[in-house]
């Protein structure tokens, strides 16, 4: 007979933890949301004495991303920019940089109330020297517009609210888990958006207090509070969470787009060319730690100026919360070009790398990196390889 019971016990145990946090990312559907981050990260690399002169390597890197999101529009805008600067160790070695810069933004506003259709405008800009070239190219400008289906959904309140709710369970601070209808009522509240409201309506110094006392509340209602207040330790542990920690995006859901833009300027600024546009995206959280994101860009030159008749580029991520302090990064960029008269161009760009987060908005990452360019007169017969470390600094 004990033998049955402590099996029934291991069973009941078995089906509880299996069943906590039963509720999945994309259960998380609330259309209004809002999503920023702002990144700088920073290389150094320098050399001096038994050489003709110091010799440095400095990379820098800053990259931005916002999304905002209501029923009847979302408007998304993301941003790169990349430069290096570097001197031999020899007295004939000049110093040399380089740098490039991409941003795209999009406007989604959808049609008499319906929640997939939708019409666009968009926004492409590119700026960029190389380390050969005296100035810099002109800018690339490209606008376009469309019709749209599909809407993304931004969960990363959810992911703020279940650790909040695995931080106070730890400690003992709540009595049991929320409900998944609780999830979603924490989640609503902890969004930047709501944070913006709070701020705007109380002020930027006094509006945590208010915030914070609507977190509260969600835990009361749903029963899982048996003191009157969280207290000064649940307070800090919210606090740091959500000023201190950083919870990675997470998105569920897609987006197609079809249209026609407009080069209004081009690198070699010569070329004004109409062009015939295509774009997917999509996003997937896998479990509770991880996300997969996929953005697919295709563009077709009508009457095309230059030789480039058509280009592609491919964006594929996954990123892995090993823990609360620490992120595994993957990249892949792909990116075709297909020409009239030259060389197609094809080019690879992965990327796995640790983040880990200090105190004070510093990062610490590691990160190996394999670039390749295929055809074209700067085709590379190896891949490039580097193993870089650094500080990152979070902006946002």
């Amino acid at each position: 007979m004990s033998k049955i019971k402590f099996s029934i016990t291991v069973l009941s145990l078995l089906f509880v933890t299996n069943n906590l946090n039963a509720i999945e990312m994309t259960d998380y559907k609330v259309v209004e949301g809002y999503y920023q981050d702002a990144y700088v990260n920073g290389q150094v690399n320098i050399q001096s004495g038994n050489q003709e002169q110091t010799s440095y390597d400095v990379h820098v890197d800053a990259n931005t991303r916002t999304v905002k999101s209501t029923l009847p529009y979302s408007w998304d805008f993301e941003a790169l920019a990349n430069s290096d600067f570097s001197q031999g160790d020899k007295d004939e070695d000049d110093s040399v940089d380089s740098y490039d810069m991409t941003a795209v933004t999009h406007f989604d506003n959808y049609i008499d109330g319906n929640e997939k259709t939708f019409v666009y405008g968009s926004g492409r800009l590119g700026y960029q020297k190389a380390t050969t070239s005296d100035d810099p190219d002109d800018p690339y400008i490209e606008v376009g517009a469309g019709l749209g289906y599909g809407r993304v959904y931004n969960a990363t309140p959810l992911a703020k609210a279940l650790r909040i709710m695995e931080d106070l369970l730890k400690y003992k601070i709540v009595n049991k888990d929320l409900s998944d209808k609780g999830y979603i009522a924490l989640a609503a509240i902890v969004d930047e958006n709501k944070e913006q409201e709070f701020e705007s309506k109380y002020g930027p110094v006094e509006y945590k207090k208010y915030w914070y006392e609507a977190i509260e509340k969600v835990l009361k209602e749903n029963g899982i509070l048996d003191r009157e207040s969280l207290g000064a330790f649940g307070i800090v542990r919210i606090d740091e969470i959500l000023t201190n920690e950083k919870v990675s995006q997470r998105l569920h859901g897609w987006k197609v787009r079809g249209g026609f833009g407009k080069v209004l300027s081009n690198y070699d600024g010569d070329s004004e060319d109409a062009t015939i546009n295509g774009e997917f995206e999509y996003g997937l959280p896998i479990g509770h730690e991880s996300q997969f994101s996929e953005n697919l860009y295709v563009s077709k030159l009508l009457d095309n100026d230059t030789d480039t008749e058509l280009s592609l580029t491919n964006t594929m991520s996954y990123t892995y919360e090993v823990s609360d302090r620490i992120d595994w990064d993957n990249n892949w960029i792909l990116k075709y070009q297909q020409n009239d008269k030259e060389e197609d161009i094809t080019s690879n760009s992965f990327s796995t790398g640790f983040i880990y987060y200090l105190a004070n908005r510093l990062n610490f990452t590691t990160t190996l990196s394999l670039s390749k360019r295929d055809g074209g007169p700067d085709e590379e017969n190896a891949w490039n390889k580097s193993l870089v470390a650094g500080i990152q600094y979070r902006l946002k």
